[in-house]
């Protein structure tokens, strides 16, 4: 008795698909991580200052941008001092303590805006705040001189 042997050996192999559904999913994740990161930080030109070095950021930090214009920008969004102050007052309440409230003011702004937002954390029970700068030897994101 003579068995035939088919054509076509059996396929032996393991089915890829799920592992593609994560890669994509994966990918899509760092996609809109990435995108996220770059919208909250609103570019502005810091007045190049030595400085002491922060090591670590708080759990509870509060980031407030002062453009060139003079404009309050809070995760991206440009928004009035008023409405701010009430931002960082209701996070205050919902934290149960003073955040670390850093300020990064453009270095051509008129001071007159940061002492505004500087009276309006204080309305808002914010007493000591973080002006950030970039240090002396650092080189302007322009490229210029």
């Amino acid at each position: 008795m003579r068995f035939r042997r088919s054509p076509d050996p059996p396929d032996a192999g393991f089915d890829l698909t799920p592992m593609i559904d994560i890669v994509l999913l994966l990918i899509i994740f760092f996609t809109m991580t990435a995108h996220f990161a770059r919208t909250s930080a609103t570019p502005v030109d810091l007045p190049r200052q030595p400085g002491e070095v922060v090591a670590t950021a708080s759990d509870h930090q509060i980031i407030v941008d002062i453009t060139r214009s003079g404009d309050y920008v809070l995760l991206g969004k440009p928004m009035p001092l008023a409405e701010l102050a009430r931002t960082v007052k209701s996070e205050i309440d919902r934290v149960g303590g003073s955040p670390d409230v850093l300020i990064r003011a453009d270095r051509l702004c008129r001071s007159a805006h940061l002492n505004r937002l500087a009276i309006g954390l204080a309305s808002a029970g914010v007493r000591e705040w973080k002006l950030a700068t970039a240090g002396a030897e650092d080189k302007p994101a322009g490229g210029g001189s």
